[in-house]
């Protein structure tokens, strides 16, 4: 064969590896956001952009399913000493890791990257937010604290596939935790190749996860997995701006109004999107209750700073009859029934500890006359903007005037933009506020810790128990409840509704697992149907 005619041949192989390579049909899942991952290091991940990105990119010992359960992932198989301080895994053969563009790794994945992503996370230079969800771990508060070289932190590696954690003090919840980022595996040798870098560029990234970094970029993060069957190929994590088609990493409608929730999914500009509508025509729906509205007191204002005057405006706000929206329900506390403790409902476990206080009438007039008082003055109620909102505040406030309005019990409502809503009530420009909480991460101490500090509440016995929750890492439903009776009988937050929302999935998607905390998807087991 002529010579030109070898190189046709060639010239015609390479174009067909590079179809089958790189022009294969992807499978993609687009989930838009308000900016771009930017950060990709597991140990710091907090926000919910970060928090998608290294569930896909990494695995850890263990990662949760569909239920929220501990399942192993890189862990083959684990053995726990009879006083519950000693945790033994063996790792899975043939772990790796994977470089950008699904390049192989020069690196091998071995036990001492898990020991070494843990000693990260208690390096104070790094300023993880994990130090809480891992304090129980031995050494970890003097590691932290600088006493203790990092050497001592109670995890080690005998050999290179066995990783063993050492704890100060049981934690039921250890292999809950240890499905979150701040446990995912960090090469040492790598790292310290970043100069500092790691996890800011897609060259300085290297997961071991089934996905791995194909483009970062100003308009997304985008992920990539070698094909197999139905199961998704492509996660885009993207920017959902006004302006941009969903080309270019966006999603607006033809009035040039940026789409969220059920328009946002059937315009095309994301596979599922977050919603306060429960359902939608043509598309899957999966519920969760993930937020309580409350109202919370400023203690440090001179009327409200009197315990009987709030046990009073509490006791009357939880009587109103207000209309209630799509997807709100009565609290039966603070905490929302998304949030688990060791593995099991928190609130179903707990049940109602929402207080009795008895007349709010006999109440409120004890608390002024114990201020020296008989009516209320210079207060305002606060409530994000919304015409459903409004009608909630004002149901509240009738009520108020109805048993409470001797007293001068009918407050002005003004309302805010949430952030700015929220941002008020933090710096504690405010007097009662009505506004949505929900837990950032699966913890119900830290919902409880929130509340509690943007309402100004103190009690000294209180933040010692919730912070000895903290120390300890574990807790049971019996200790939460203990400590959500007593937040709530100080009256200074008053949980009057759960919300549930939902996540809207184009039909034909199966297998993801969706956490509301956060939010965080992982795509690691997701197919769509072509």
């Amino acid at each position: 064969m002529p010579a030109t005619g070898k190189l046709k041949l060639i010239l015609l192989a390479c174009l067909a590896a590079l179809c089958l390579t790189g022009c294969e049909k992807q499978i993609e899942f687009t989930w838009a956001m308000e900016r771009v991952p930017n950060n990709l290091d597991p140990q710091l991940a907090a926000a919910s952009p970060e928090l998608i990105a290294v569930t896909n990119l990494y695995s850890g010992l263990f990662r949760l399913n569909a239920d929220g359960e501990p399942v192993p992932d890189c862990a083959e198989s684990y053995a726990v000493s009879p006083d519950g301080l000693t945790y033994t895994f063996t790792l899975k053969e043939g772990l790796a890791y994977t470089r950008n563009r699904g390049e192989t790794a020069e690196y091998a994945l071995t036990a001492r990257d898990f020991v070494f992503a843990l000693r990260r996370v208690f390096r104070a230079e790094t300023g993880s937010p994990y130090t809480d969800t891992y304090a129980a771990i031995k050494n970890s508060a003097a590691v932290l604290a600088g006493s203790m070289d990092e050497t001592a932190l109670g995890v080690s590696a005998p050999d290179e596939r066995t990783v063993v954690i050492e704890l100060s003090q049981p934690d039921p919840q250890l292999l809950y935790k240890l499905a979150l980022p701040g446990a995912m595996p960090c090469n040492e040798e790598f790292f310290e190749s970043t100069e500092g870098t790691y996890g800011l560029t897609r060259a300085s990234t290297m997961g071991n996860g089934s996905f791995y970094v194909y483009n970062w970029n100003d308009n997304g993060l985008f992920l990539r997995r070698p094909a197999s069957g139905d199961a998704v190929t492509a996660l885009r994590l993207v920017i959902n701006a006004t302006g941009q088609s969903a080309d270019s990493s966006g999603s607006s409608s033809a009035s040039g109004q940026t789409l969220w929730g059920e328009a946002l999914v059937k315009e095309g500009g994301a596979t599922a999107a977050l919603s306060e509508a429960l359902s939608a025509a043509g598309l899957d729906s999966i519920p969760y209750t993930a937020t309580t509205w409350v109202l919370l007191f400023n203690c440090g204002n001179e009327t409200l700073a009197q315990p009987l005057v709030r046990e009073a405006l509490v006791s009357s706000a939880r009587a109103a009859q207000a209309q209630l929206p799509e997807g709100f329900a009565d609290a039966e506390g603070l905490v929302p029934p998304a949030v688990t403790v060791q593995g099991e409902n928190y609130r179903q476990a707990a049940g109602s500890v929402q207080p009795s206080f008895g007349s709010a009438a006999d109440l409120c007039r004890q608390g002024l006359a114990a201020l020296g008082a008989t009516r209320f003055e210079n207060i305002t109620l606060l409530a994000p903007e919304g015409e459903e909102y409004l009608q909630l505040a004002q149901g509240v406030n009738q009520q108020w005037q109805k048993e409470l309005g001797a007293f001068s019990a009918y407050f002005p409502v003004k309302q805010l933009p949430l952030e700015q809503l929220t941002a008020q009530v933090a710096a504690g420009d405010y007097q009662i506020a009505l506004l949505p909480l929900s837990p950032a991460s699966d913890s119900a101490p830290e919902l409880l810790g929130q509340a509690a500090a943007l309402a100004g509440w103190t009690d000294t016995a209180w933040q010692q128990q919730l912070n000895g929750f903290f120390a300890a890492g574990g807790y049971t439903a019996g200790q939460i409840a203990g400590a959500e009776r007593a937040l709530l009988e100080s009256a200074s937050v008053a949980p009057l509704w759960f919300q549930t929302k939902a996540l809207l999935v184009q039909p034909g998607v199966e297998g993801l697992v969706f956490r509301p905390f956060g939010p965080v998807l992982d795509l690691t087991g997701a197919t769509m149907a072509q």
